[in-house]
């Protein structure tokens, strides 16, 4: 019997450093994300720009491994904010190295707006 609670008990704190975890790593990509958005409008030059949004797309990637739940199952999926928030970096990058700054930082105003639509749907707090 106290080997049953014991392993009840190990395997509770077990879940609950997992989840403590998970979310510290999913917390840390966010922060990525928005310090490096922040830099990103502030860059003056290509170079910096590109740096700003090769750590977002790291970061987002990152996060992508995590399966986030849905409460609303109208809602779209984390994978699927995820793959829009990609797709948004990379158009973004993209004028970035066709020396479009100005236009890029237009652009990059839709990845704020993904990422504020995934805040929406899982930031639950």
């Amino acid at each position: 019997m106290l080997k049953k609670i014991l392993a009840t008990v190990t395997l509770a704190v077990a879940l609950s450093f997992s989840s403590l975890s998970f979310a510290a790593e999913l917390e840390q990509n966010m922060n990525t994300l928005a310090k490096n958005f922040k830099m990103f409008n502030k860059a003056q030059n290509q170079n910096d720009a590109m740096k700003a949004l090769d750590q977002m797309k790291a970061a987002a990637l990152d996060a992508k491994q995590m399966k986030l739940k849905n409460h609303d199952a109208s809602a779209p999926t984390s994978d699927a904010l995820y793959d829009q928030l990609l797709a948004e970096i990379e158009k973004t990058r993209l004028l970035v190295q066709d020396g479009k700054l100005d236009q890029a930082k237009v652009e990059g105003k839709k990845i704020a707006a993904v990422k504020e639509q995934g805040h929406a749907v899982y930031n639950h707090h």
